[in-house]
């Protein structure tokens, strides 16, 4: 029987390794940027309700409002962005490392029938898309009536 010595801990080896793979990896530009043209990208959305409607606000950092087109047709509505083309540089920088950009995107989201299309109000301020939809009327829950008995 041999004896086989180890002089690191294996555990530690094995992370030392992964460790060493990242940095040495860093640096090389394995960024495959057709991987985005294709990208179904969508904002981070938050969805609220309160009595009287709803709320939207889409997460929208380097669009302008001028870049966003809302559309409202069979109780869908429709958010569409589109990049605003960027002038072309003389010299074609190459992605080192690659975290954020500005994509093109549509979503689209069923809303009840119970809201009023005619008085949806959208504002863009800051990179956030704000649309409130209001209620119809007769959605919106009326306080119980007391009935007196005659």
């Amino acid at each position: 029987m041999n004896l086989v010595r180890f002089h690191h801990h294996p555990y530690r080896t094995v992370n030392q390794n992964l460790v060493n793979e990242l940095f040495n990896n860093f640096l090389k530009n394995d960024y495959d940027e057709n991987y985005l043209k294709g990208c179904n990208c969508k904002p981070a959305t938050n969805i609220f309700e309160t009595e009287k409607d709803f709320k939207l606000e889409l997460y929208l950092p380097g669009f302008k409002k001028e870049n966003v087109q809302l559309n409202f047709h069979e109780n869908i509505l429709t958010v569409k962005a589109e990049a605003a083309e960027k002038e072309e540089n003389k010299e074609e920088f190459k992605y080192e490392h690659r975290e954020f950009g500005v994509y093109n995107f549509e979503r689209k989201f069923k809303v009840p029938k119970t809201v009023d299309a005619e008085k949806i109000n959208a504002h863009f301020e800051n990179g956030i898309l704000e649309l409130v939809l209001p209620k119809k009327e007769e959605a919106v829950e009326k306080p119980p009536v007391d009935i007196k008995i005659g």
